[in-house]
């Protein structure tokens, strides 16, 4: 059986958030425990009147500390041992969970991923990997937040390890991996891509595509995109801030006049699918990947829904084998690499 760790204090909406989105996930798979990482007394309380088929499936691990947004984050997860994110880190550190979801303090996910569940031998650095809306459906975006600086060897195991969970999980067949650049001619570029590109060009086990300019990411260009996370981060909220604005501008049209209204009420279902479709936690959470294990992030406003599916999520992950395929084919990489060398 599957054992999810679930950070039950984490973000702005807990307990009772987290306590929802665990009970509609329960409902809608089977194959899989929820381990409820909090204070145990009130999570015992909360879940007293769920029907014994759920209660049957969860546990619970009590921690007495939160790290906040305001924290250091390094130092917060070295000093608050009995923290609920340091607490479920190291579950599947010591292999008592599979995956460990949280939608706490961003910098502190991170630093529990990398600092108490550690990476897989051979893994330079784990990208944080999110989910991006395109008119095609969405892409994998990767790094968004872990790795402000990077080299053009990380980007490469980025666009490997992407691959291999597109394929596995999201079950796409050939997934086009692109750089991110500021045009698609050779000659573009600064330093990290131009040494990038040729390098993900000689890749084996990836289709590589080429560059892509940001503004091109939302058209569905590329089915993984890979940058520094100091470029994914600014491309991934300046798209969330647009996206915002646009939403509001066309409430505010709608809402403008008896005639908008009248229109408003006759395109409401056609325009609330296409809202939906634009939702990226449809998919789940952010992946930090090449983890010993699967570490997600949710929003700090994380809805019922977000925790839902980002527990969905976990529990394809460790279904899939992406872990143990990640760690195989880097290994592969590194062996190949060492016999090049030695030639």
């Amino acid at each position: 059986m599957i054992k999810i760790a679930l950070d039950m204090m984490g973000g702005d909406n807990c307990p009772d958030c987290n306590l929802e989105g665990a009970l509609d996930a329960l409902g809608a798979a089977e194959g899989f425990e929820i381990v409820m990482v909090g204070p145990e007394e009130l999570l015992r309380e909360k879940t007293s009147s769920w029907t014994e088929d759920k209660k049957a499936r969860i546990s619970f691990v009590n921690a007495s500390e939160v790290i906040s947004t305001n924290e250091s984050p390094v130092a917060a997860i070295r000093r608050k041992k009995d923290s609920t994110l340091v607490r479920g880190a190291e579950l599947v550190r010591n292999k008592e969970a599979d995956a460990f979801i949280s939608a706490g303090s961003s910098g502190a996910i991170l630093a529990a991923g990398q600092l108490r569940v550690g990476r897989l031998p051979g893994v330079e650095r784990a990208p944080l990997a999110a989910f991006v809306p395109t008119s095609k459906g969405f892409c994998f975006f990767m790094d968004c937040g872990a790795n402000v600086d990077a080299k053009p060897e990380w980007l490469c195991q980025f666009a490997k390890m992407g691959t291999i969970y597109m394929k596995q999980v999201m079950h796409y067949e050939d997934p086009v991996v692109k750089l991110v650049n500021l045009g698609v001619e050779e000659e573009k570029g600064n330093a990290l891509t131009k040494a990038a590109h040729p390098m993900l060009q000689q890749m084996e086990g990836i289709h590589y595509g080429g560059f892509v300019e940001s503004r091109d990411v939302v058209y569905g260009d590329a089915d993984i995109v890979v940058t520094d996370a100091f470029t994914g981060n600014a491309i991934i909220k300046t798209l969330e801030g647009t996206a915002g604005v646009l939403m509001g501008m066309i409430k505010d049209v709608l809402k403008s006049s008896l005639a908008t209204k009248l229109a408003a009420a006759v395109i409401a279902g056609p325009l609330k699918q296409k809202i939906k479709s634009f939702d990226a936690t449809e998919h789940g959470g952010a992946v930090l990947l090449g983890l010993r294990g699967p570490v997600i992030k949710c929003h700090g406003n994380a809805s019922r829904k977000e925790i839902r599916n980002a527990v969905l999520q976990a529990k394809e992950y460790v279904e899939s084998g992406v872990g143990e395929m990640i760690a195989e084919a880097i290994a592969a990489d590194t062996e190949k690499e060492k016999a090049s060398g030695e030639a």
